[in-house]
C-alpha cells in the first residue's frame, strides 16, 4: 500500500481506501460486504469511509461488524448529514454513529454537505467540541467550496480542517479549477469519491465510458500497455494528483482485487495527456450545492 499524510497531521493514511455507499441496504448481502471489507483491510486498505445517510445507518453497522477485532488498525471516516448540522444535532449524530460503528472514537468526522438550514458556525463549534471530548480525532468537510472551507476554518480556530471529500473522475474534473489547487495550497487532503463516475440519478449521467464508445476504446488501448483494465487506469490517473486519496466503492472481493491493481505502476505523462484531451477539463469549478 502507498500512504500519505492526512492534511497537516502526522497521520499516514492509505491513498486507496474503501467506500461503503449502498452497503447495508440488503441484509442478504451483509456477509459478502463484511468479507469484502475484511479482504481490503488485510491488503492494506485500512481507510474506510461511510456515513449516517448510507442505508439509514446500515452501512455504519456493516463497517462496525467488519472492524471489531482490528479497530486500532483502521482509519475510520464517517459523515454527519446536512439536516443534522445544528450544534446539538452534530453531537447527537456523532454519538449515534459511534454506537452503530461499535467504537469509542471516529478518526475523521465530516460534514456531508453544506447545510441550507444550519450555519457553519454551529456545525464547526460542535465539531471542535467532539475533538475536545475525544470522540473525534480530526475534522473534515465534504462537497465544500474554498469559500466555505475558509468560513469553517475561521470558526475552528486551532482545530485544523484536515480533509475535503469531493466527487472526482475523468468525466468530472471541475475540482481542478478551484477545490484541488486550494486544498493543495492549504495542506488539506482531498478525498475523491465516485472515481468511476456517478450513478445516472446522481448529478446527471456522468458514468464510466461504456464498451463500444470512442472514449472506452481509447482507455482500453492505453490500459493494455500496462496490462491493466480501463478502471484501473482511471484510478491510477486520479492518484497522480498530489495530496489526493480516493475511496472507490467495492462490494465484492473481486472488486477489491481489481482496485488494488491500480497501485504499483506509473502512468506516463504522454498517456495521461491523451486521457485528459479525451476528457477535457471544463472552465468552471465545482459549484456550491446545499442540502
Amino acid at each position: 500500500m502507498i500512504y500519505q499524510k492526512l492534511g497537516k497531521t502526522e497521520v499516514n493514511i492509505p491513498v486507496l481506501g474503501q467506500g461503503t455507499w449502498k452497503y447495508g441496504e440488503n441484509k442478504h448481502e451483509a456477509k459478502e460486504e463484511i468479507k469484502a471489507l475484511r479482504f481490503g483491510i488485510e491488503n492494506g486498505m485500512t481507510l474506510i469511509d461511510t456515513a449516517e445517510e448510507y442505508a439509514k445507518g446500515g452501512a455504519e453497522r456493516i463497517v462496525g461488524e467488519a472492524i471489531q477485532d482490528c479497530r486500532k488498525d483502521i482509519f475510520l471516516t464517517t459523515k454527519v448529514s446536512a439536516e443534522n448540522c445544528s450544534y446539538q444535532g452534530v453531537i447527537e449524530a456523532a454519538e449515534a454513529s459511534l454506537e452503530r460503528l461499535k467504537t469509542t472514537y471516529i478518526d475523521l468526522y465530516l460534514q456531508h454537505w453544506p447545510s441550507a438550514e444550519h450555519e457553519i458556525e454551529e456545525t464547526m463549534r460542535a465539531m471542535g467540541y467532539l475533538v475536545e471530548k475525544g470522540l473525534v480525532k480530526y475534522i473534515g468537510v465534504s462537497n465544500f467550496t474554498p469559500e466555505l472551507i475558509e468560513e469553517a476554518q475561521a470558526v475552528l480556530g486551532n482545530h485544523l480542517l484536515a480533509c475535503n471529500q469531493v466527487g472526482y473522475h475523468l468525466n468530472d474534473r471541475r475540482i481542478e479549477n478551484n477545490i484541488l489547487p486550494y486544498c493543495q495550497g492549504k495542506g488539506i487532503t482531498v478525498m475523491a469519491y465516485s472515481p468511476f463516475g456517478y450513478a445516472p440519478s446522481f448529478f446527471g449521467n456522468q458514468g464510466f465510458p461504456q464498451p463500444g464508445t470512442k472514449e472506452r476504446a481509447v482507455l482500453d488501448g492505453i490500459a493494455s500497455k500496462y496490462e491493466k483494465t480501463a478502471y484501473q487506469l482511471a484510478l491510477n490517473w486520479i492518484l497522480r494528483q498530489e495530496g489526493l486519496v480516493t475511496i472507490p466503492k467495492a462490494k465484492t472481493i473481486n472488486h477489491i482485487k481489481n482496485n488494488l491493481e491500480a497501485l504499483g505502476w506509473k502512468l506516463s505523462s504522454d498517456d495521461a495527456a491523451q486521457m485528459e484531451s479525451l476528457f477535457p477539463k471544463p472552465q468552471e469549478g465545482l459549484p456550491l450545492q446545499m442540502f
